[in-house]
């Protein structure tokens, strides 16, 4: 998800219709010129902001779009915003781009030093290809089992290690040039529905909830997310509309950086509030300095008239916050306010044309290194260590089970299946369909999977297959995704590696073959198998 807005470059007085623009994300900036978006600009007056993965496809192709649009003249410093979490969602997911596991990666490792180093190579990839504003880390607290917009994205369930996590990632990331985005304010331990497919309401935060938005801001975060769910003990309704909620964020924490809205585009976050362009209104009313629209034109090919939907909508959500103005519902100065911290961002992160930036072969490698080093301090082994290694004499077979897929914006499920071939090395390896029949003579059966699980509290399709299959084997099951892809499981031993990426499959295959010990352990009170 890529985006980046026009601006003036002057500091004078500002129209409302400008200053109003700098609040919408994305902006009407064409960032990748060419026949789509000149015919778009022809029908709507507006370039679409937005970098499409269908077009550019690789770093060098990022880099280029970046500089170039870097060049732009009575532009800002030039800020595009991704979502470069590690783990779960990554949208520089391109073949050649090294991948970090999840943030519970982190919290199973309960290392400072590595979260900050995270924070750090992600924040030179993104910087090596002219992108400064990454929305995260996540701040919200894990739960088990793992709610489905949550799950490996957290650092854990314990307030207080999250929070020195969440502030040495932060302080990595911006020490590398790239702004950190905290989120989803005020955290969504506890919510057990999904935000992107509904509207969460809870009764009251829970406990230690606000702790790692507390360590963002004391670690100089230049951004936090608010989030569409409700807690009714602060406000009834939902945070990124609420004024007393924004209070807690700026009065509380002391927070005087930018805050930014959930994507209000999802039907689920605008409804309650009476549709997009009123979700906007209310937001800004209540606080929010940038309204996030819909993400979706920038994943795979959009028709031309997806495309040009995609511009009016914010095109009308413009008009709506103007009228709310001039309308007396939003007060200007609650305007020029927001938009003087959106141009102190840019300011403070964007590039411009002589803007130095790192090279990507370097920057790429250092991410390689620390997500190696990551996944080897992470993996853990749940049950059945004393089982480990595998016998290397007799044929293992392995056993793919097929990913649910219903996870949103979800990049990893993407990542190519390398663990045979990283385990095959002084293995017979013999390759079994889910469902399928076993050979008798196999020594064990590898069953393992990215994102099985059907609803919360039922066994994954992983622990299933093992169940059916450790009737007759012994049997390994890994996860590669949230950990409670393991409840339930039978199988003899139980490892979970928070990523399907290659550091992490490549530390699973040596925990198999005995070529390293597995040290992590699943940051989550009340994880059981």
């Amino acid at each position: 998800m890529l985006h980046s807005p026009t601006a003036p470059a002057g500091d004078g007085a500002v129209a409302l219709q400008d200053q109003v623009e700098l609040l919408v994300r994305p902006g009407r900036q064409c960032l990748v010129p060419g026949a789509a978006e000149a015919l778009l600009r022809a029908e709507t007056g507006s370039g679409s902001g937005r970098i499409g993965k269908d077009t550019v496809t690789s770093a060098a192709g990022m880099r280029a779009v970046t500089r170039a649009a870097s060049r732009e003249e009575s532009l800002l410093p030039l800020l595009v915003s991704v979502n470069q979490e590690g783990g779960r969602l990554n949208a520089l997911d391109w073949p050649q781009a090294a991948q970090l596991p999840g943030s519970m990666a982190l919290g199973a490792a309960g290392a400072e030093d590595l979260a900050e180093q995270a924070g750090a190579v992600i924040g030179g990839q993104l910087r090596a290809v002219g992108v400064t504003w990454n929305l995260a880390p996540v701040c919200d607290l894990a739960a088990w089992p793992s709610p489905s917009a949550v799950g490996t994205r957290a650092f854990g369930s314990d307030p207080e290690q999250v929070s020195r996590l969440v502030g040495a990632f932060v302080r990595g990331l911006q020490t590398a040039g790239v702004a950190a985005t905290a989120k989803h304010f005020p955290g969504l331990g506890g919510v057990a529905a999904d935000p992107h497919h509904a509207a969460p309401v809870v009764d009251e935060l829970s406990e230690g909830a606000l702790l790692p938005f507390r360590a963002a801001v004391r670690a100089g975060a230049a951004c936090v997310m608010v989030g569409s769910h409700t807690v009714r003990a602060i406000e009834d309704r939902p945070a990124l509309a609420s004024p007393r909620m924004i209070s807690v964020l700026r009065e509380d924490l002391g927070f005087d950086g930018l805050v930014v809205s959930e994507n209000l585009s999802i039907p689920a976050v605008h409804e309650p509030l009476g549709g997009l362009a009123h979700a906007a209104v209310a937001a800004v009313a209540a606080g929010v300095d940038v309204v996030m629209l819909d993400s979706e034109i920038s994943r795979g090919r959009q028709s031309h008239l997806r495309r040009v939907e995609a511009v009016r909508r914010r095109g009308e959500v413009v008009q709506a916050l103007v009228d709310a103005v001039e309308a007396g519902l939003i007060d200007r100065r609650r305007i020029a306010q927001a938009a003087a911290r959106v141009l102190a961002l840019h300011r403070g992160f964007g590039i411009a044309p002589k803007t130095p930036l790192p090279g990507w072969t370097e920057a790429n490698e250092a991410a390689h290194e620390v997500a190696d080093r990551l996944a080897e301090a992470s993996v853990a082994v749940v049950r059945g260590a004393h089982l480990l290694p595998l016998a290397p004499k007799t044929p293992v077979a392995v056993v793919r089970v097929p990913d649910r897929g219903q996870r949103r914006a979800d990049s990893a499920r993407h990542a190519p299946d390398l663990l045979p071939t990283l385990f095959g090395a002084g293995y017979r390896l013999l390759p079994v369909p889910a469902g399928g029949d076993v050979p008798g003579d196999v020594g064990a059966v590898v069953v393992y999977g990215y994102d099985t699980r059907t609803s919360a509290g039922d066994r994954s399709r992983a622990a299933a297959e093992a169940a059916r299959l450790a009737q007759q084997h012994p049997v390994v099951q890994v996860a590669f995704g949230d950990p409670d892809d393991l409840a339930g499981s039978p199988a003899d031993v139980l490892i979970t590696a928070w990523s399907p990426h290659k550091a992490s499959a490549s530390a699973v295959s040596r925990v198999l073959s005995g070529r390293l010990r597995a040290r992590g352990v699943v940051p989550i009170e009340g994880a059981a198998w």
